[in-house]
């Protein structure tokens, strides 16, 4: 029956489709979350649960896959479109045309969520669970 349909993917290429549109899907949201954030310096913890959920859902509409490795896909474009929401908000849109400064950024970022205080305690929670929720979304059960 494969045959006849012609748009049909197999698994590798609905995983290649699964990558390209989380990465696009991780860039878009990073942005957006960053430029939000340096414009309007409020932050929402309940913003990481909503990127985490799209990028979830995107991957699961452009792979529509039942595998674990779909899951992985979503949970690490979680984090890199947070890398790139939080980079944004603390060095501004600067960041992105400057490699220099992307080793800068991840090792302040690292330093914010290392401290000891409630709201890092409790922006590592909010994180986590934002990827947890691409891990979950992304696969189709």
């Amino acid at each position: 029956m494969e045959i006849w349909n012609s748009r049909s993917l197999d698994n590798n290429q609905r995983f290649i489709a699964a990558i390209a549109a989380g990465f696009a899907a991780a860039v878009i949201l990073g942005i957006a979350y960053g430029g939000l954030y340096s414009v309007l310096r409020v932050t929402s913890g309940i913003l990481y649960v909503f990127i985490g959920w799209c990028i979830g859902q995107v991957i699961r509409r452009a792979g529509r896959g039942v595998h674990m490795r779909f899951g992985v896909v979503g949970a690490v474009m979680t984090l890199l479109a947070i890398i790139i929401g939080d980079s944004i908000a603390m060095f501004g849109f600067g960041v992105l045309v400057s490699p220099g400064m992307w080793g800068v950024s991840i090792v302040y970022w690292l330093r914010m969520f290392l401290s000891t205080n409630i709201n890092s305690i409790l922006g590592i929670v909010l994180r986590a669970f934002g990827v947890y929720m691409a891990y979950h979304y992304s696969v189709i059960f």
